[in-house]
């Protein structure tokens, strides 16, 4: 019986992914696809594997590489699998991703690889995956939905940059533990985007608090009220972790609650302790986040223009006229958000020193 036969009918748009082609024949098909094409660029500067194991999303995922890829050049391995399938086995698709110029000639192509695999075998992913990489080029691994039996040592031991989203996790804690236990044993760089939605609000706090006269009402700020968009709950507690480490403030774990949390005065924060308050936004209001701050003389208020794709913060101090200031925010799928984290690069620390303080939110 072939390969293909004992596996069960992947979702249809994988028939929509290029050609089929057997395992051992991947690199010759792809040589195909670029020897039949005059002018045509073959460019990769970094390896990118997707992986899912929701074979629902394979359309949603298809997109958003295809998006990634017209700015980003990469080989690209596309990973769904159904662990549930009664039979194990893998199948293969190849075709070029490419931009088009102003003629309507394709140009620089990217080289994508989808595969559909079947069945409960953890050790299928590290090895379609470990086979079919460009061997001179680092791997970036976007891993979507929950950490499954999957992700193991010898496959995240080749991982340069691992991106994934805590928003999709039923227990963001126990999933950070895992990834921070694999660290003992590996140096890949952790993205989560949950965090890099914050990174515009983020700016904002930092901005605000560069003007002299806010600076120094820091030692009397007395509380930050966060407010986050329904399904973004780890979004908002991220920003309040960051702002505990910037503050140097410490969770008072006796007197705090998942909405309520109160911090000890720090070294460089506040004289007399904080409180931290945690809720979901309104209906209607936009953005991932919003933040108020509250100090002796002053309060600032940021949060995204409800009309165009900006931040506002106003500034109020007491004696003086509010203050507005605004930056860009446009709004960034996952594609966009993926992107800005491979052209950045970097270890990503901000984040290795937020963890800390969101692991200890999480148990509250």
């Amino acid at each position: 019986m072939s390969v293909a036969a004992a596996l069960p009918t992947p979702p249809p748009a994988f028939e929509r992914l290029g050609e089929e082609v057997a395992l051992p024949r991947i690199e010759k098909a792809l040589r195909s696809l670029f020897d039949a094409g005059e002018g045509i660029a073959r460019a990769s500067l970094i390896n990118l594997a997707l992986y899912n194991e929701n074979p629902d999303q394979l359309g949603h995922d298809a997109a958003a590489l295809a998006e990634l890829t017209s700015e980003t050049a990469c080989r690209i391995l596309l990973v769904h699998a159904d662990p549930r399938a009664p039979s194990i086995g893998a199948r293969a698709r190849v075709q070029a991703n490419c931009q088009i110029d102003r003629n309507g000639r394709r140009t620089v192509c990217t080289e994508q690889i989808s595969f559909f695999l079947g069945g409960a075998a953890p050790g299928l992913l590290r090895n379609v995956v470990l086979a079919n990489l460009d061997s001179d080029l680092p791997l970036a691994f976007w891993w979507r939905g929950e950490l499954s039996e999957a992700f193991e040592e010898r496959l995240y031991s080749r991982i340069d940059r691992l991106l994934f989203d805590g928003e999709t996790w039923q227990s963001p804690r126990d999933s950070l533990l895992r990834l921070l236990e694999a660290r003992r044993h590996a140096s890949f760089a952790m993205h989560d985007l949950a965090f890099t939605r914050l990174n515009s609000v983020r700016q904002a706090v930092a901005k605000a608090f560069d003007r002299p006269a806010l600076a120094r009402e820091l030692p009397s700020l007395s509380e930050v009220s966060i407010r986050h968009a329904a399904g973004r709950r780890l979004s908002g507690l991220y920003l309040a972790a960051w702002i505990m480490g910037r503050l140097g403030a410490e969770i008072d774990p006796a007197d705090s609650n998942p909405a309520e949390v109160r911090c000890r005065p720090g070294a460089s924060g506040p004289r007399e302790g904080l409180r931290l308050r945690i809720a979901e936004l309104e209906p209607g209001h936009r953005g991932c986040v919003e933040i108020d701050f509250q100090l002796g003389g002053a309060r600032v208020e940021i949060g995204r223009c409800p009309a165009s794709d900006f931040l506002r913060t106003l500034t109020k101090r007491t004696g003086a006229a509010p203050e507005e200031d605004w930056l860009p925010a446009r709004r960034l799928n996952d594609a966009s958000l993926v992107a800005d984290i491979l052209n950045r690069a970097g270890r990503n620390r901000t984040h290795a020193a937020t963890l800390p303080g969101l692991l200890r939110l999480l148990v509250l």
